[in-house]
Protein backbone atom coordinates (compact mmCIF):
# COMPACT_ATOMS: atom_id res chain seq x y z
CA UNK A 1 0.00 0.00 0.00
CA UNK A 2 1.22 3.56 -0.37
CA UNK A 3 2.33 5.28 2.87
CA UNK A 4 0.70 8.35 3.97
CA UNK A 5 2.26 11.93 3.28
CA UNK A 6 2.07 14.25 7.00
CA UNK A 7 3.08 16.93 4.14
CA UNK A 8 0.54 18.67 1.52
CA UNK A 9 1.89 18.20 -1.88
CA UNK A 10 1.68 21.93 -2.72
CA UNK A 11 2.81 24.61 -0.77
CA UNK A 12 1.45 28.45 -1.61
CA UNK A 13 5.10 29.29 -0.40
CA UNK A 14 6.67 27.10 -2.88
CA UNK A 15 7.20 27.83 -6.97
CA UNK A 16 8.28 24.35 -7.55
CA UNK A 17 4.72 23.69 -7.95
CA UNK A 18 3.82 26.81 -9.76
CA UNK A 19 1.21 25.29 -12.62
CA UNK A 20 2.15 26.85 -16.20
CA UNK A 21 -1.14 26.19 -17.73
CA UNK A 22 -1.31 29.94 -16.19
CA UNK A 23 1.61 30.98 -18.79
CA UNK A 24 0.68 33.09 -21.25
CA UNK A 25 2.32 31.64 -24.23
CA UNK A 26 0.31 28.24 -23.62
CA UNK A 27 -3.00 30.51 -23.08
CA UNK A 28 -1.58 32.01 -26.79
CA UNK A 29 -1.37 28.63 -28.15
CA UNK A 30 -4.69 27.20 -27.17
CA UNK A 31 -6.31 29.77 -27.79
CA UNK A 32 -4.97 30.05 -31.21
CA UNK A 33 -5.93 26.07 -31.69
CA UNK A 34 -9.43 26.97 -30.61
CA UNK A 35 -9.68 30.31 -33.33
CA UNK A 36 -8.23 27.53 -35.88
CA UNK A 37 -11.34 24.76 -35.17
CA UNK A 38 -13.81 28.06 -35.33
CA UNK A 39 -13.01 28.68 -38.72
CA UNK A 40 -13.00 25.03 -39.56
CA UNK A 41 -16.74 24.98 -38.45
CA UNK A 42 -17.96 27.79 -40.49
CA UNK A 43 -15.92 26.32 -43.48
CA UNK A 44 -17.51 22.93 -42.80
CA UNK A 45 -20.44 24.85 -43.26
CA UNK A 46 -19.57 25.78 -46.70
CA UNK A 47 -18.71 22.94 -47.50
CA UNK A 48 -21.90 21.31 -46.71
CA UNK A 49 -23.54 24.17 -48.63
CA UNK A 50 -21.46 23.76 -51.78
CA UNK A 51 -22.01 19.98 -51.83
CA UNK A 52 -26.00 20.42 -51.42
CA UNK A 53 -25.49 23.09 -54.58
CA UNK A 54 -23.47 20.37 -56.58
CA UNK A 55 -20.54 22.52 -56.82
CA UNK A 56 -17.83 20.21 -57.17
CA UNK A 57 -14.56 22.46 -57.40
CA UNK A 58 -15.48 24.54 -54.66
CA UNK A 59 -16.35 21.75 -52.39
CA UNK A 60 -12.96 19.80 -53.64
CA UNK A 61 -11.45 23.42 -52.51
CA UNK A 62 -12.57 23.73 -49.23
CA UNK A 63 -12.36 20.13 -48.43
CA UNK A 64 -8.47 21.05 -49.24
CA UNK A 65 -8.51 23.83 -46.80
CA UNK A 66 -10.14 22.38 -44.27
CA UNK A 67 -7.49 19.63 -43.95
CA UNK A 68 -4.70 22.64 -43.66
CA UNK A 69 -7.04 24.17 -41.00
CA UNK A 70 -7.22 21.33 -39.12
CA UNK A 71 -3.29 20.49 -39.50
CA UNK A 72 -2.54 23.92 -37.96
CA UNK A 73 -4.65 23.98 -34.91
CA UNK A 74 -3.79 19.91 -34.22
CA UNK A 75 -0.29 21.49 -34.45
CA UNK A 76 -1.07 24.09 -31.90
CA UNK A 77 -2.33 21.83 -29.24
CA UNK A 78 0.46 20.08 -29.88
CA UNK A 79 3.13 22.27 -28.91
CA UNK A 80 0.61 23.85 -25.93
CA UNK A 81 0.74 19.94 -24.24
CA UNK A 82 4.16 19.64 -25.03
CA UNK A 83 4.97 22.96 -23.04
CA UNK A 84 2.95 22.63 -20.47
CA UNK A 85 3.35 19.06 -19.79
CA UNK A 86 7.38 20.24 -19.85
CA UNK A 87 7.00 23.16 -17.77
CA UNK A 88 5.14 21.34 -15.55
CA UNK A 89 6.67 18.33 -14.92
CA UNK A 90 10.76 19.29 -15.41
CA UNK A 91 10.83 19.61 -11.67
CA UNK A 92 8.43 16.80 -10.60
CA UNK A 93 10.12 14.45 -7.95
CA UNK A 94 10.99 11.06 -9.81
CA UNK A 95 7.20 9.33 -8.19
CA UNK A 96 4.83 12.49 -9.37
CA UNK A 97 3.34 13.38 -13.06
CA UNK A 98 1.73 16.56 -13.51
CA UNK A 99 -1.48 16.35 -15.46
CA UNK A 100 -2.28 20.00 -15.10
CA UNK A 101 -3.19 21.94 -18.81
CA UNK A 102 -3.75 18.84 -20.46
CA UNK A 103 -6.74 18.23 -22.28
CA UNK A 104 -8.12 14.54 -21.48
CA UNK A 105 -7.00 12.58 -24.17
CA UNK A 106 -3.82 14.21 -24.06
CA UNK A 107 -3.37 13.63 -20.13
CA UNK A 108 -4.48 9.86 -20.49
CA UNK A 109 -1.46 9.09 -23.31
CA UNK A 110 1.28 10.67 -20.76
CA UNK A 111 -0.13 8.96 -17.73
CA UNK A 112 -0.78 5.44 -19.56
CA UNK A 113 3.17 5.42 -20.91
CA UNK A 114 4.74 7.15 -17.22
CA UNK A 115 2.66 4.29 -15.90
CA UNK A 116 3.87 1.34 -17.81
CA UNK A 117 7.78 2.99 -17.62
CA UNK A 118 7.25 3.01 -13.75
CA UNK A 119 6.04 -0.46 -13.93
CA UNK A 120 9.09 -1.58 -16.01
CA UNK A 121 11.77 0.18 -13.82
CA UNK A 122 9.71 -1.53 -10.32
CA UNK A 123 8.73 1.09 -9.14
CA UNK A 124 5.63 0.95 -5.78
CA UNK A 125 3.57 4.20 -6.86
CA UNK A 126 3.07 7.07 -9.03
CA UNK A 127 1.23 10.10 -7.39
CA UNK A 128 -0.33 11.99 -9.99
CA UNK A 129 -1.52 15.31 -10.07
CA UNK A 130 -4.84 15.91 -11.63
CA UNK A 131 -5.79 18.98 -10.05
CA UNK A 132 -9.31 19.76 -8.38
CA UNK A 133 -11.03 21.31 -11.42
CA UNK A 134 -10.56 25.04 -10.24
CA UNK A 135 -9.76 26.18 -13.95
CA UNK A 136 -12.00 23.62 -15.84
CA UNK A 137 -15.24 25.12 -17.32
CA UNK A 138 -17.99 25.21 -14.58
CA UNK A 139 -15.33 23.81 -11.83
CA UNK A 140 -16.52 20.53 -12.93
CA UNK A 141 -12.98 18.45 -12.76
CA UNK A 142 -12.32 16.05 -16.15
CA UNK A 143 -8.62 14.99 -16.10
CA UNK A 144 -9.29 13.59 -11.86
CA UNK A 145 -12.46 11.51 -13.71
CA UNK A 146 -10.80 10.32 -16.24
CA UNK A 147 -7.69 8.87 -14.57
CA UNK A 148 -9.95 6.98 -12.27
CA UNK A 149 -12.24 5.44 -15.10
CA UNK A 150 -8.42 4.26 -16.50
CA UNK A 151 -7.47 2.80 -13.29
CA UNK A 152 -10.69 1.19 -12.82
CA UNK A 153 -10.67 -0.57 -16.47
CA UNK A 154 -6.81 -1.36 -15.71
CA UNK A 155 -7.51 -3.10 -12.32
CA UNK A 156 -4.94 -0.27 -10.41
CA UNK A 157 -5.52 -0.01 -7.27
CA UNK A 158 -5.58 4.04 -6.33
CA UNK A 159 -7.00 6.42 -4.02
CA UNK A 160 -7.46 10.45 -3.82
CA UNK A 161 -4.47 12.32 -1.36
CA UNK A 162 -5.91 12.64 2.10
CA UNK A 163 -3.78 15.70 2.17
CA UNK A 164 -4.38 17.10 -1.09
CA UNK A 165 -7.96 16.18 -3.06
CA UNK A 166 -6.11 17.09 -6.45
CA UNK A 167 -3.25 14.39 -6.42
CA UNK A 168 -4.28 10.52 -7.04
CA UNK A 169 -1.93 8.31 -5.92
CA UNK A 170 -1.67 4.60 -7.89
CA UNK A 171 -0.60 1.81 -5.92
CA UNK A 172 2.14 0.30 -8.62
CA UNK A 173 2.57 -3.06 -6.43
CA UNK A 174 2.16 -6.62 -7.91
CA UNK A 175 0.87 -4.77 -11.32
CA UNK A 176 1.97 -5.95 -14.79
CA UNK A 177 2.98 -3.61 -17.95
CA UNK A 178 0.34 -5.15 -20.03
CA UNK A 179 -2.25 -4.29 -17.77
CA UNK A 180 -1.83 -0.58 -19.69
CA UNK A 181 -3.36 -0.48 -23.33
CA UNK A 182 0.01 1.53 -24.48
CA UNK A 183 3.11 0.17 -25.19
CA UNK A 184 6.48 2.00 -24.59
CA UNK A 185 10.05 0.67 -25.35
CA UNK A 186 13.03 0.81 -24.04
CA UNK A 187 14.20 4.10 -26.35
CA UNK A 188 11.02 6.26 -25.46
CA UNK A 189 9.38 5.66 -28.81
CA UNK A 190 6.00 4.82 -29.06
CA UNK A 191 5.13 0.96 -30.47
CA UNK A 192 1.65 0.89 -29.98
CA UNK A 193 -0.19 3.70 -28.43
CA UNK A 194 -4.68 3.34 -28.36
CA UNK A 195 -5.62 7.16 -28.39
CA UNK A 196 -9.09 7.97 -27.35
CA UNK A 197 -11.53 8.07 -30.02
CA UNK A 198 -13.49 10.96 -28.98
CA UNK A 199 -12.96 13.80 -30.13
CA UNK A 200 -11.94 16.35 -28.14
CA UNK A 201 -12.19 19.89 -28.55
CA UNK A 202 -12.45 23.74 -27.09
CA UNK A 203 -12.42 22.85 -22.98
CA UNK A 204 -12.58 19.63 -23.26
CA UNK A 205 -9.27 18.74 -25.59
CA UNK A 206 -8.02 18.23 -29.10
CA UNK A 207 -8.65 14.78 -30.78
CA UNK A 208 -5.75 13.78 -33.40
CA UNK A 209 -6.99 12.91 -36.34
CA UNK A 210 -5.02 11.27 -39.44
CA UNK A 211 -3.02 13.70 -41.53
CA UNK A 212 -0.92 13.63 -44.85
CA UNK A 213 2.69 11.95 -44.34
CA UNK A 214 3.86 14.75 -45.68
CA UNK A 215 3.18 17.14 -43.18
CA UNK A 216 5.91 20.07 -42.49
CA UNK A 217 5.37 20.11 -38.88
CA UNK A 218 5.70 16.14 -38.67
CA UNK A 219 8.97 16.76 -40.16
CA UNK A 220 10.37 19.60 -38.51
CA UNK A 221 9.24 19.99 -35.13
CA UNK A 222 11.33 18.64 -32.60
CA UNK A 223 10.37 18.15 -28.93
CA UNK A 224 12.69 20.83 -26.61
CA UNK A 225 14.49 18.85 -24.31
CA UNK A 226 14.66 19.36 -20.11
CA UNK A 227 17.11 17.43 -18.53
CA UNK A 228 14.31 15.16 -16.81
CA UNK A 229 14.53 11.88 -19.00
CA UNK A 230 10.99 10.53 -17.92
CA UNK A 231 9.69 14.05 -18.95
CA UNK A 232 11.84 14.26 -22.34
CA UNK A 233 10.83 10.48 -22.93
CA UNK A 234 6.80 11.16 -22.63
CA UNK A 235 7.00 14.32 -24.77
CA UNK A 236 9.10 12.09 -27.26
CA UNK A 237 6.44 9.48 -27.29
CA UNK A 238 3.82 11.76 -28.09
CA UNK A 239 5.68 13.24 -31.15
CA UNK A 240 6.46 10.07 -32.76
CA UNK A 241 3.10 8.32 -32.00
CA UNK A 242 1.06 11.42 -33.81
CA UNK A 243 3.55 11.76 -36.86
CA UNK A 244 3.23 8.36 -37.32
CA UNK A 245 -0.47 8.53 -38.42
Amino acid sequence: MIADRGAPLFDSGNTRDYNHATDSNYKKLRAEADALYDKRHKLSQQLQLAYKLGDGAKAHELSEKLKKILEQAEAKNRQAAEYVFRENNSDSAEDEIDLHGLYVNEAIFFLQNRIANSIRTNQSHLRVIVGKGLHSKNGVAKIKPAVDDMCDECNLRHRIDPNNSGVLEIDLSNTHENQIPSSWNSHGAGATINQPQQAYHGNAGPQYHQQPQNNQYHQQQQPFKTGNTIVDLLIKGLCMCLNSK
